[in-house]
């Protein structure tokens, strides 16, 4: 009986317990918080923790301290950012530096532009009470004027010659921030639970989280692809420089993900107009199955076409063809130079015909791969070091797998018709067989290829077409509509010795403050920011609707 007695007590507690919990109001989710129109949205669970990782990170030094940034600090770009960062100091009255988005970093964090071509967004972060309000920008809340909005007051500010406006509020254990007093009134309305339209009510960001593979996020990127393609900003500063291909997308999403020795990446790309889905991907498999474990760089399509095919083998493997002049309605100019018949300009030929480059050479070939079915292409590509440790030399190797037997004998006149209208004059293909089945072309350029029922692979060094073609018989991996892979450790050093070479030349003076060299300053100091990534991989499948994206970033150990 005193046991009974005992645990009423404990029974009607933990009663009370469950009923209070029952009782509460479920924390509103964080998208629900900022009010629509939005152009993208960026969601960090821990913000604060990223920061800290960042800010101590060799990546963050080496980049600074590289020639990557040294160029980006010199474009209109951080031009532009400086100045709005000024504007935006004058209207808070704190600088908007590192110092300041440290202590306004919180954990679960968000931020959302409305405008990028203003710098017009608005950041809630959930931030412990007492650090909000030891922060420099709530310290200066005298100088602000006091508003109100849901059941929470917030403080605004203007400054009148550049018309930047400052916002912040602390509401719950949120801590806002914006750049348009709209955007701070509305989310307080929002955490009020006010009927006001919102983020997560949109159709572009709720279809685009809804199509979200699942898994866990360390960072969430949701945006609007509609309305980005068309604002000016997004336009000329877009690094891919791919906008039209782009606009058939409404919207897109990307989760990040950090494990133990990776980062993992996955994306959506939801389409305006659906298309059909691909829906066999088993040949792009057998062909990943094909690619040497040395490979630098491979890319994989589905139904590539046997324009896209001819194409990529002429660019590739024939790399003196050029494309016909664009025609001109004005007679072409006449040189004056000192030097024209003399014994400078010795190089010049005058018994001999010029090469003629000429584009009709591949008529036999583009009309072979228009008439064969390609269902998948593979591009494999890597870099060798020559013996004479001066010169890097690149190969590639392109395989094709029909769904039907090809035409080895076809192929070849084909591929030597070509090679004579870009290496010589003559009719001087001769081909030779090699090991492993592969025939190499004999002349001043270097062609192989090797043929097997539906496989063929072409190249311009026997040993990698060998390498890709003795790979055939191999399991088949998963398909996929596109895959590509870059082993970044590897290449880099090559990368980095061949550019040197090509730009030694012109080689500025870094201490005259000249732009530095793109590919082998430039684009070199930033794959050295990265080199704790050994590579990087892409698989896309195309379900019609969308296109589903998996990016995996390899660390070194």
């Amino acid at each position: 009986m005193r046991r009974v007695l005992l645990l009423s007590p404990i029974a009607a507690a933990l009663a009370a317990m469950i009923f209070w919990a029952l009782a509460q109001t479920a924390p509103q989710p964080m998208p629900s918080l900022f009010p629509a129109g939005a152009v993208l949205y960026l969601e960090a669970k821990d913000f604060a923790a990223l920061l800290a990782d960042w800010n101590g990170s060799a990546e963050k030094r080496d980049w600074l301290a590289g020639a990557n940034y040294d160029a980006f600090s010199r474009s209109q770009l951080f031009l532009k950012l400086a100045d709005a960062q000024t504007e935006f100091a004058s209207a808070a009255g704190v600088p908007p530096d590192y110092a300041l988005l440290t202590s306004v970093a919180g954990s679960n964090s968000a931020i959302a532009m409305y405008d990028i071509g203003k710098l017009e967004f608005l950041y809630i972060a959930h931030v412990p009470s007492a650090r909000a309000m030891n922060t420099a920008l709530w310290k200066t809340r005298g100088t602000y004027q006091t508003r109100h909005a849901g059941n929470t007051d917030y403080f605004v500010k203007e400054d009148k010659p550049s018309h930047r406006v400052a916002a912040f509020a602390y509401a719950g254990d949120s801590l806002l921030l914006a750049t348009r007093e709209e955007l701070i009134a509305g989310a307080l309305r929002l955490m009020a639970r006010e009927s006001v339209p919102s983020v997560a009510s949109e159709p572009w960001f709720a279809n685009s989280t809804q199509a979200a593979a699942p898994g866990p996020a360390d960072l969430r990127l949701v945006y609007n692809m509609t309305s980005l393609a068309r604002t000016f900003q997004f336009r000329s500063h877009w690094v891919q420089a791919n906008v039209p291909e782009l606009r058939q997308y409404s919207s897109g999403l990307a989760d990040l993900e950090r494990v133990r020795g990776e980062i993992r990446e996955r994306r959506v790309l939801l389409r305006a107009t659906p298309e059909e889905a691909t829906e066999n991907e088993t040949a792009a498999g057998q062909l990943l199955a094909a690619i040497p474990d040395d490979a630098g760089l491979y890319r994989a399509w589905l139904n590539p076409g046997g324009s896209h095919a001819a194409q990529w083998i002429e660019e590739k493997l024939f790399p003196a063809a050029t494309a016909s002049a664009p025609p001109s309605k004005f007679a072409p100019a006449v040189a004056e130079t000192a030097d024209a018949g003399s014994e400078v300009d010795l190089e010049t030929r005058i018994d001999e015909r010029p090469l003629s480059g000429n584009r009709d050479s591949f008529k036999a070939l583009r009309d072979r791969l228009a008439a064969a079915h390609i269902d998948a292409m593979l591009d494999v590509s890597s870099t060798t070091v020559q013996a004479d440790q001066v010169f890097v030399q690149p190969h590639s190797a392109i395989a094709l797998l029909a769904n039907t037997a090809w035409n080895a004998d076809a192929i070849r006149a084909a591929l030597g018709e070509a090679a004579e209208g870009v290496w010589s004059n003559a009719s001087t293909a001769v081909w030779r067989t090699g090991a492993g089945g592969v025939r190499e072309l004999e002349g001043l350029g270097k062609l192989a290829m090797a043929a097997d029922g539906k496989w063929l692979v072409i190249g311009d060094s026997a040993e990698m077409v060998n390498a890709v073609f003795s790979r055939r018989t191999r399991t088949a991996l998963p398909g996929a509509a596109y895959a590509a892979g870059w082993r970044h450790a590897r290449e880099l050093p090559n990368f980095e010795r061949l550019t040197k070479l090509i730009d030694f030349p012109q080689m500025p003076d870094p201490q005259a403050g000249a732009e530095p060299p793109f590919f082998s300053s430039n684009l070199a100091s930033l794959g050295r920011t990265l080199k704790r990534i050994d590579a990087a991989t892409i698989v896309v499948h195309d379900p019609g609707t969308m296109l589903r994206e998996s990016v995996v970033y390899k660390l070194t150990p």
